[in-house]
């Protein structure tokens, strides 16, 4: 059984760490004007007025920042999201919360503008109806928790389609490419002026949801379990129902619809440290925020135009959302307490989290 693995999380985090100040580096240095990295130290230090400082602090710098921020932030909400609705397939993109903040963005966009708080307000309401619409339907019904999924998907086909119908009825051609270009995902708008609200937004909910560490261990239970150890899982899910909103919409609102980075990462770092979420949501954060540097400056690489960032993620969170679905399920069966095969995860139980909470 995949136990979480004492001592693992200064090792992996310190490498992720490491990796995401390397990828941070060279994202500072590539581009069409070339800024050799023993050289930014002294352009960060020096006050001249150069174009190469201009590119550097204005442009790259925030760019950075923006892509690490976003990063983290949907790898932690996926990784909450997973331990909420108990399946390995959960995250913002697929739970509906990201088109929901789409939906309030894109109506934003085209009837009050781009400017002000309007924006980041829209998708903010806008994921949170989305993911309260899906949780109210699971509580109504009383039906299993992975059978959220399949509600967070009907409601992601609702909102695309919905924003689809405000696109078809707007008749604003600047507008309409400016959403049109939003809705792929991209880190170009990032600047000073933007990066507040992300960077705010991801760094308190990572502190957050690290916080609640035990708690996440807890709601992964039958709510029966959980409620005989002290945690109330119906409050906790609305609770973090609010928080993935927020650190959500946060990306959604200036960088667009970016999907699947919320469904790989907590993969990932659950390979690495096993199931405890106390080692799970920092490794994630530092994870998520290095795949997503690395994967803007792919976006870059292009001579001709910017790829768009959603295009590159979904490129690769399909496949890996094809392998978990058609991953054999006859070596967790005999690998893995009933408990899991329940849940249909392959990489976790309730022994896991009884180990996991003991500590």
């Amino acid at each position: 059984m995949n136990r979480p693995r004492r001592g693992a999380l200064p090792v992996w985090a310190g490498t992720a760490f490491a990796l995401l100040i390397l990828a941070l580096a060279a994202s500072f240095c590539m581009g069409e004007v070339k800024i050799p990295l023993r050289e930014i130290w002294d352009l960060l230090r020096n006050g001249d007025d150069s174009l190469r400082r201009e590119i550097l602090l204005n442009l790259r710098l925030p760019r950075a920042l923006a892509g690490a921020a976003c990063g983290l932030s949907l790898a932690v909400c996926g990784t909450a999201m997973q331990a909420v609705v108990k399946n390995p397939l959960a995250d913002p993109y697929l739970m509906g919360i990201s088109s929901g903040a789409g939906l309030g963005a894109a109506a934003s966009i085209l009837w009050l503008g781009a400017a002000g708080p309007a924006l980041p307000l829209a998708a903010f309401l806008g994921a949170l109806g989305a993911g309260a619409v899906v949780f109210a339907m699971g509580a109504a019904t009383r039906a299993p928790v992975w059978r959220l999924i399949l509600a967070g998907l009907a409601m992601n086909v609702l909102c695309q389609s919905l924003t689809g119908l405000l696109v078809y009825y707007n008749p604003d051609p600047q507008r309409l490419q400016m959403l049109s270009f939003w809705l792929m995902g991209s880190l170009a708008p990032a600047a000073w002026t933007n990066l507040a609200f992300p960077g705010i937004a991801a760094v308190a909910g990572a502190v957050f949801f690290w916080s609640q560490s035990r708690n996440l261990n807890l709601v992964c239970l039958d709510d029966d379990e959980a409620l005989s150890l002290g945690a109330d899982p119906r409050k906790l899910r609305l609770i973090y129902l609010g928080w993935t909103a927020l650190m959500t919409a946060s990306v959604t609102a200036y960088f667009g619809i970016i999907g699947f980075v919320g469904l790989i990462i907590p993969h990932i770092a659950r390979f690495l440290l096993g199931f405890d979420h106390t080692r799970l949501v920092p490794v994630s954060a530092l994870i998520g925020a290095l795949f997503m540097v690395l994967v803007d400056m792919l976006a870059r690489l292009s001579a001709d135009a910017e790829i768009p960032l959603g295009v590159l993620t979904g490129a690769v969170g399909s496949p890996f959302f094809f392998w978990l679905l058609l991953k054999p399920r006859a070596k967790a069966r005999r690998a893995w307490p009933s408990g899991a095969r329940n849940w249909g995860w392959p990489w976790t139980g309730r022994r896991s989290c009884a180990a996991s909470i003991s500590r």
